[in-house]
């Protein structure tokens, strides 16, 4: 077919015959060409083939509008979902709990949400992007953590969970929690984004439960565990710049008696007072800790001589034992101290620490309100004092312990009046070890309450026999420790083991001592008058040497005074030894009290005594206190013809 029938064809709509050609040009009617394997090859100058159309054109244009339609309804859903999502989007940043921003690459606020303006303290997004040129430098309060942060992020492309300290726009402090990344285009910063959170409250909560764990809550003191590491750090200091460091154990006397007495509220309010005391003397480059119950420590820095560290301990000591006065009540507390210095006496916190308990131990023995340097000399003393505790330990059990008895005679019939019982302890390898280097030992560990009711029992057992024998039945006298006394159940005991010996209460005399009556007057004024309902008698021994009232001694009732042997020695040559017996026999005597003289040994102290009505006598002169064989002779036996 030639070239205008076919473009006729195409122009009005008709449709050419089947597996017609477009020819290019009207002279020439062509066959379709065949390549080598019989297939039709087209020719470049014919590239344009009609096919046979299979339906009307109606029906493809219709089925095109349709495509169109769908296409545009697609848009719209697709629109419609976009708008959906920015809403969401937008709803999302915009009412999310946690801020979310985006800065640029110096630090000013792109995107902010509301969350993030109200914890910068802005009142919306608007005010925030409005005022703040640079996020960082006006907000961070730390800016070296500023610029390490902005550092980190040029390195890493991101940082999470760091927590900042901020100043919020109304100069309240605060603490976030950002989670932030760069954003890189052609490989530069562009800008930051990420999230940022309050954190605030949970500090706060952190820094309660940190005060808890490290913090004394009724003096608000550093505890012992805070105050070992800072301790630990000053050493560390100190060896670094070539400085010394003291440190300063303190103890409070007789406050667990004051607590227990007085009520925990008193106890609490006289802990706070001391460390106060402790605080304003020390000074503010010192560190004071409260290590539990009534012991505080105090370490200083930069020390220089020996006689700085002497100084404020005297500063402090009389601070403490000042007095006090409140809720109601005027008093006086004591206190002992105990110094070690770095480096001298260590190089090492602990050991440091146990060097100055051992001087504390070492000043307790000096008496109250004393202090005491830590030295080599000490540590001996104090290492010797732990073994004869651990000896002791094993001394009731191994049987070392044993009594002597000294005889008390009274001089108008020369009869024995009274015997008094002494602890003696003998150690296997030690030998024959004095009363004085280990009774304190015993009271100071406690052991004195087993060991003193051993004695209790042994004498009362042994005096029982010594009648049963049908010896003459004297009283025996049994020295008696504060710590035993105050012991819970003490009376209960003395019940019991009359019981259990079969000794009349009547031959059983206890010996206290003026310190132990004075001590808690109400409490020891309601055990003294259960032990007279039981019969037992009492005596205050070493009179003179304490603080007693004459009010007091008149209201407890005791049977008998026994004056001390310090005023018995020189009695026949000091007037003044001699003056103080004198008082001592006489008010005795008007108080209708017995009255016996301990430490005579020779005939002029006697006959002083004698000539002052005081018949009652301990000593040498009669007899040293012999073993418990001995004793039944002495019983029988008149001592003056």
């Amino acid at each position: 077919m030639c070239r205008c029938r076919a473009m006729h064809s195409l122009g009005t709509g008709n449709p050419a015959p089947p597996d017609a050609e477009l020819c290019m040009d009207s002279g020439t009617s062509a066959a379709p060409r065949k390549d080598g394997r019989g297939r039709a090859k087209t020719s470049p100058l014919h590239p344009f083939v009609e096919r046979r159309r299979q339906r009307p054109i109606e029906h493809a244009w219709h089925e095109a509008l349709e495509s169109v339609h769908r296409l545009l309804i697609r848009y719209e859903e697709t629109n419609q979902l976009l708008t959906e999502a920015e809403e969401n989007y937008r709803g999302l940043f915009e009412s999310a709990l946690i801020g979310i921003f985006r800065i640029s690459s110096t630090g000013r606020p792109l995107i902010v949400n509301q969350a993030m303006a109200k914890i910068c303290g802005y009142d919306s997004p608007e005010q925030m992007l409005a005022e703040v040129s640079n996020i960082g430098e006006q907000m961070f309060l730390d800016q070296d953590q500023w610029l390490e942060f902005i550092r980190v992020l040029h390195t890493t492309g991101s940082q999470c969970g760091i927590e900042a300290e901020t100043n919020a726009r109304d100069g309240a402090r605060k603490w976030v929690q950002l989670n932030v990344r760069a954003v890189r285009e052609d490989g530069c910063i562009v800008h930051y984004e990420g999230t940022a959170e309050d954190i605030t409250d949970r500090k706060k909560a952190e820094e309660r439960i940190r005060h808890l764990a490290y913090y004394d809550l009724v003096t608000g003191l550093p505890n012992r565990p805070l105050f070992e590491e800072r301790f630990s750090e000053a050493l560390s200091a100190a060896r670094w710049k070539g400085q010394g460091v003291a440190l300063l154990l303190l103890e409070v006397g007789r406050f667990k008696m004051i607590n227990d007495s007085l009520g925990k509220v008193f106890g609490d309010r006289l802990l706070q007072e001391i460390a106060e005391r402790i605080r304003t003397v020390a000074g503010v480059e010192a560190t004071v800790a409260r290590l539990g119950g009534a012991e505080f420590a105090i370490f200083v820095e930069d020390v220089k001589t020996s006689k700085e560290v002497e100084q404020t301990a005297r500063q402090v000591i009389s601070a403490v034992s000042s007095e006090f006065t409140f809720l109601g009540h005027t008093f006086n507390v004591s206190c002992t101290m105990g110094i070690s210095q770095f480096p001298d006496d260590g190089r090492d916190g602990h050991i440091l620490l146990e060097r100055a308990d051992v001087a504390l131990y070492s000043a307790k023995e000096h008496g109250p309100n004393e202090f005491q340097f830590f030295s080599a000399e000490i540590d001996n003393q104090i290492r010797e004092r732990l073994r004869l505790e651990n000896a002791l330990r094993l001394a009731l059990e191994r049987n070392e312990l044993f009594l002597v008895y000294q005889v008390q005679v009274n001089t108008r019939t020369g009869e024995v009046s009274g015997l008094e019982a002494l602890l003696r302890w003998k150690h296997p390898e030690m030998g024959l070890i004095p009363p004085g280097d280990f009774i304190d030992i015993a009271e100071s560990s406690g052991l004195i309450v087993p060991i003193g009711e051993w004695v209790l029992r042994t004498a009362c057992t042994q005096a029982r026999r010594w009648q049963d024998a049908g010896l003459p039945a004297v009283p025996v006298a049994v020295n008696v420790s504060a710590v035993q006394f105050r012991h819970h159940g003490f009376c209960d005991l003395i019940r019991r083991v009359l019981s259990e010996t079969g000794l009349d209460a009547k031959y059983l005399e206890l010996e206290l001592t003026e310190g132990l009556l004075m001590s808690n007057v109400d409490v020891m004024f309601t055990l003294i008058q259960e032990l007279r309902e039981m019969g037992v008698k009492l005596a205050i021994d070493d009179f003179g040497t304490g603080y007693s009232s004459l009010n007091y001694l008149r209201q407890f009732k005791v049977n008998r005074l026994k004056i001390d042997r310090s005023f018995v020695r020189e009695v026949h040559e000091n007037s003044d030894d001699a003056a103080i017996t004198t008082a001592i026999i006489n008010m005795a005597k008007a108080l209708n009290l017995d009255v016996l003289a301990e430490g005579v040994e020779n005939v002029e102290q006697l006959d002083f005594l004698r000539a002052q009505n005081c018949f009652d006598i301990q000593g040498f002169y009669f007899s040293k206190p012999v073993a418990v064989d001995q004793v039944s002779k002495q019983l029988q036996t008149t001592f003056i013809q």
